[in-house]
Parts: structure tokens; C-alpha cells; sequence
């Protein structure tokens, strides 16, 4: 089983770690031996040595970039709302109005269509971050909207990666939905808030270019460091 990094799972040292951490994690005979700190933090190590990426973010490139068009759609809705932003998508007149399949739409709008499990990820990720606020027609923070978004896929893509062994250890599946309910609020508590960063991006075309590309690369950086 390979991850979401690599289609051949990985059998370094930091992965046998990261693995071993999520096992005990959910162990009964482990209890409260290892925190969910600990298998985050043991996680994000092994993700970032992943042998061929280059460098530690080179596993997330099409999370950012998904990001930076996040921000973007949020900050036209901010200036024209929900109806407008989505007419100029396709997406109002040619899907029913739901916002389960509207949140679908824009994501693979936003994600693309390649069939790679981080391109997965982020579409679950775009559609679960997107439907509240298309169901509510809020205008969301583009900013805040993001580091949600951020959030969400760094909970998913550990999920899936080190999924096999928190099963396994589990033993049944109340066990497991509490371990990773526990995981994911640990990781979205660390992210930013609506206050956080201080700099916002003010059009759309300045989360398209390379202001968007580092203002996403640097929340990710800074997420990560906080989970660590």
C-alpha cells in the first residue's frame, strides 16, 4: 500500500515511526501511551522525507495551488456573492441547486481532474470546506477560508496515509472515528484564525500569482510548525 505521496508506501525509518506511532496510538493495550501530538508530529516528519519530493513542501504542491484558487474564488464572492461568483463557473445554471453538488462542482473546478490521491484529497478536502458556506450564502473570509482548507487536507492525507494502522489497532470502528475525531480537532485548533495572518490578500488576481503561492506556502509552513 502506497500513500498519498507515493504510489509504493514507504519503509524508512521515520515512516516505520510514524506507523508504529499510530498503532499505539490506538491501541487498547497502549492507551495513553502515545498523544495525538505525537502522531501528528511523527506523521509530518516522515511526509516531509518522502525520497524524491526535493524539498519538505514538495508533497503539498497541489494542496497550495488549490489554496491560492481558494482564496481567490472566496475574494470574488466576497465582492459579488455566492449566485454571481458561480454563474461565471457554469455551476448555477448547469447543476441543481444543492449545495452538496454545487461544493462538488467547484471543486473539481478548483482541483482538476488528475487522478493522483493528493489531487483526491484536495477535492474532498475544497467540496467539505466550501458547502457550509455555499449552503449559509455567507461571504467568507478568503484568508480564514484557506486555513481551513489547509487544515482540512492535512487531516485527510494523515488519515489516509497512516489509516491501515489506526484500523487495524482500533479493532472496531467507534474506537477509530473517536481517534481521528480527536486528531482532526487537535490539528483545525492549530490553525489560524479569523484574525491570523495579519496580511490578507485583497484580490482575486493576487491570490492567483506568486503573493498567493507564498501567502499559502507560509500558512502551510506555519500550521505544520505549530503541529509539531
Amino acid at each position: 500500500m502506497g500513500t498519498s505521496s507515493a504510489r509504493r508506501g514507504p519503509t524508512t525509518r521515520l515512516w516505520r515511526s510514524a506507523k508504529g506511532a499510530a498503532t499505539r496510538y490506538l491501541s487498547p493495550e497502549a492507551a495513553g501511551q502515545v498523544s495525538v501530538q505525537e502522531v501528528v508530529a511523527r506523521y509530518l516528519a516522515a511526509v516531509e522525507e518522502t525520497p524524491g519530493q526535493g524539498e519538505p513542501l514538495a508533497a503539498w504542491r497541489v494542496t497550495r495551488k488549490a489554496g491560492q484558487d481558494l482564496g481567490a474564488l472566496a475574494e470574488e464572492v466576497r465582492n459579488v456573492g455566492w449566485e454571481a461568483a458561480l454563474t461565471a463557473r457554469g455551476l448555477a445554471a448547469a447543476a441543481p441547486e444543492t449545495p452538496e453538488l454545487l461544493a462538488q462542482g467547484l471543486s473539481e473546478l478548483l482541483a482538476g481532474s488528475g487522478g493522483g490521491l493528493e489531487e483526491a484529497v484536495v477535492r474532498t478536502s475544497l467540496a467539505l470546506v466550501v458547502r457550509p458556506e455555499v449552503k449559509s450564502a455567507a461571504r467568507p473570509a478568503p484568508a480564514h477560508l484557506v486555513a481551513r482548507f489547509l487544515a482540512t487536507a492535512l487531516f485527510l492525507r494523515l488519515a489516509l496515509d497512516l489509516g491501515e494502522s489506526l484500523e487495524a489497532a482500533a479493532g472496531g470502528y467507534e474506537r477509530l472515528r473517536v481517534g481521528l475525531g480527536r486528531i482532526r480537532a487537535w490539528i483545525e485548533a492549530q490553525s489560524p484564525g479569523p484574525g491570523e495572518p495579519s496580511e490578507a490578500l485583497v484580490m482575486a488576481g493576487h491570490w492567483q500569482g506568486l503573493a498567493g503561492w507564498t501567502w499559502v506556502t507560509e500558512g502551510l509552513t506555519t500550521l505544520m510548525t505549530k503541529l509539531r
